[in-house]
């Protein structure tokens, strides 16, 4: 490579991490400062610069790199794992005036402390900024918000009031992923904007969301260790087609007399859901689902033509997959991905302890009834795990024999 012209030395280290290109500078002499003039991919990271600068100081690092760096773009700018403190703040306000002279494309900002950086109003008019994502960041709304190219954007633990998120959606017409994690001081979550398809709402511990009116969605995934005060409602989703239930309600956090409120939390969830063609749901909430199935809940009517389950291989699980397939009437891939996992993650109380000493065999004989609509439109089944725990084999070999001798697949059974 030494004998390469320049510009094509410079196109090759623009796809490179700046850690390899700060490399080459060792190969030879006429590479010591090329990199320089090509690094476009300036990513620095706590962990990285302690591991292996010899415990410079994070800030002195980037600084000689930022000055030393002369490339007129810059596509991504990340810095993370860095204590933030009142001392970091100006230099974190030059670095980003440096990279905004240069076209910067994507920023990730994630810091550790308890004290959040408030954003300079310049970062609010980056009109080349594509992807944005930040963590312990908060907003103050002095002027328009304008990212005409941003597609993709990340808050976590970020203040955020519902007037910024108005204002990104009003300056942002291309966005189409938002990912809101740990957003405390967003209640209601209005997302008037037709370009967005992807909602991610992850809660790690008080991400306390009342409503959610998003008409054009497309996708909406809900994860993380949600709490009992989070009873969020669906206003208006009606453009769904895919959701996606990965959340839990921590049992500490919840008395055993709340245990059936949070049951028919996830049915109110999936009630709203009804209409979604694609719905991907974890142990958690067929747990829920089971104690509802248990005490012979009338069962939703739904859409649902492909359906994913994530249950573990248990008494607890098997009624919660009962119950979704008796709603799914429509369904065409059944696809059942087993954990492994055998634990009860519920309170129950010892009623309803006492509903999930069943025959497994008999449970699914009894509601062979249930599923005759249900091989109307059936193509496909999977069934992926079976190398979990033996623990749960007996619940898992009554499964499959039910599937394989009760429903009827037009197409495929594929079970592994």
């Amino acid at each position: 490579m030494e004998f390469l012209p320049d510009c094509l030395i410079h196109h090759i280290f623009s796809y490179l991490p700046l850690e390899d290109v700060l490399k080459t500078s060792l190969l030879c002499r006429r590479w010591r400062y090329a990199w320089t003039v090509a690094a476009t991919h300036l990513t620095f990271d706590g962990k990285i610069v302690n591991r292996f600068r010899n415990n410079v100081d994070y800030t002195s690092f980037v600084d000689s790199i930022l000055t030393r760096c002369i490339s007129p773009k810059v596509k991504t700018f990340h810095v993370t794992n860095l204590r933030y403190n009142e001392r970091v703040r100006s230099k974190l306000d030059s670095w980003l005036k440096i990279v905004e002279e240069r076209f910067v494309e994507e920023i990730r900002l994630s810091f550790f402390s308890p004290f959040l950086y408030g954003l300079p109003a310049s970062l609010y008019r980056l009109s080349s900024l594509a992807s944005l994502e930040v963590s312990s960041c908060c907003f103050s709304l002095d002027g328009p918000i304008s990212w005409p190219h941003l597609k993709f954007l990340s808050f976590e633990n970020v203040k955020l009031s519902e007037d910024v998120l108005k204002a990104i959606f009003m300056g942002s017409p291309l966005l189409e992923s938002l990912k809101l994690c740990e957003c405390r001081s967003l209640k209601n979550i209005v997302i008037d904007a037709p370009s967005l398809k992807l909602l991610v709402l992850v809660s790690t511990n008080f991400f306390i969301v009342e409503n959610i009116w998003a008409p054009h969605l497309l996708s909406l995934r809900v994860s993380g260790d949600w709490w009992p005060s989070s009873n969020f409602r669906l206003d208006n989703v009606s453009s769904l087609v895919e959701a996606q239930l990965d959340f839990v309600f921590p049992p500490d956090e919840i008395r055993t007399d709340g245990t059936r409120r949070q049951c028919y939390f996830v049915k109110q969830l999936l009630e709203k859901l009804c209409g979604v063609r694609t719905i991907a749901i974890n142990s958690w909430c067929l747990q829920a689902l089971s104690v509802l199935e248990m005490e012979d809940e009338p069962s939703l009517l739904s859409k649902c033509q492909n359906l994913i389950l994530h249950p573990g291989i248990s008494q607890w699980d098997l009624p919660g997959i009962a119950y979704m397939l008796r709603s799914s009437q429509c369904l065409e891939i059944l696809d059942i991905r087993l954990t492994g996992d055998h634990c009860l993650k519920l309170k129950l109380d010892k009623e309803s302890r006492g509903r999930f000493y069943f025959d497994e065999e008999d449970f699914w004989y009894s509601r062979k009834g249930n599923f005759q609509l249900l091989a109307e439109h059936l193509k496909r089944v999977e069934i992926a795990g079976l190398e979990a725990h033996s623990f749960g084999l007996k619940y898992l070999h009554a499964l499959v024999k039910f599937v394989l001798g009760n429903i009827h697949v037009s197409e495929k059974v594929i079970i592994g």
